[in-house]
C-alpha cells in the first residue's frame, strides 16, 4: 500500500477512533515537545515517528493507547515507558503502543529489523515475540482498525500481507502467524 494513502487512512481512522467523552483529540506535539521528548528518550527518534508525533502526540485509545510526547501522562509517554525497560535503550526499541494487557508495541531502531514494529510480551520483555508491521504507519493503520472491529490482525496471513507484503521478508519465527511465534 502506498504510504502516502496509508498516512491519510491512519489521519482518518485516528480522528473517528472511539475516546472517552472527556478525552477530545490532543493532537499533534509542536517542535518544544519533539525536542524535549528527544532530550528524554537519550536516542534518535526515527523521522516516521516524528511524522506520526506531530500528528498524534499519544492518546489512549485503542487498547493500552498510543504513546507519544505526552509527560503530563505517563502511562502515554515515550519516555516514561522506555525508562521502565532500560534495556530498550541499548536495543533501540522505542514503545509506541500498548496492548492493555502489559505488553508493548516497540519500533525497532537499528538492525535486521530497522523500521519493523514489534511484540512485546510482558513475560519475555528482552525480546520480540513476533513483528506486526513492516513500518510504524501500516502498524498504526492495523491498529486502528482492529478499533473498528477488524481483528485479522496481526495473525491472519493474507489479510496482513494483502496490505504490508514486506512482512513476508521477516523471519519465520517472528511472523505471527508463523506457529513458532
Amino acid at each position: 500500500m502506498e504510504s502516502d494513502l496509508v498516512r491519510q487512512e491512519v489521519v482518518h481512522l485516528l480522528r473517528e477512533a472511539p475516546r472517552a467523552p472527556e478525552q477530545p483529540f490532543p493532537g499533534g506535539a509542536d517542535d518544544v515537545e519533539l525536542s524535549e521528548l528527544q532530550s528524554r528518550l537519550g536516542l534518535p527518534m526515527p523521522t516516521t515517528l516524528v511524522d506520526w508525533l506531530r500528528i498524534c502526540k499519544g492518546e489512549a485509545i485503542g487498547p493500552g493507547g498510543v504513546l507519544g510526547a505526552r509527560p503530563d501522562q505517563p502511562h502515554l509517554d515515550i519516555a516514561h515507558g522506555l525508562s521502565m525497560h532500560p534495556g530498550w535503550r541499548a536495543r533501540g526499541w522505542i514503545p509506541v503502543a500498548g496492548d492493555g494487557c502489559g505488553d508493548y508495541y516497540v519500533l525497532v531502531g537499528h538492525g535486521e529489523l530497522a523500521g519493523h514494529v514489534g511484540f512485546i510480551d510482558q513475560a519475555e520483555l528482552d525480546e520480540i515475540d513476533y513483528v506486526v508491521a513492516s513500518d510504524l504507519w501500516l502498524f498504526l493503520r492495523f491498529l486502528l482498525l482492529r478499533e473498528t472491529g477488524d481483528r485479522r490482525w496481526p495473525v491472519d496471513r493474507q489479510t496482513v500481507l494483502s496490505t504490508d507484503p514486506a512482512m513476508a521478508r521477516v523471519p519465520r519465527g517472528l511472523q505471527p502467524w508463523s506457529g513458532d511465534a
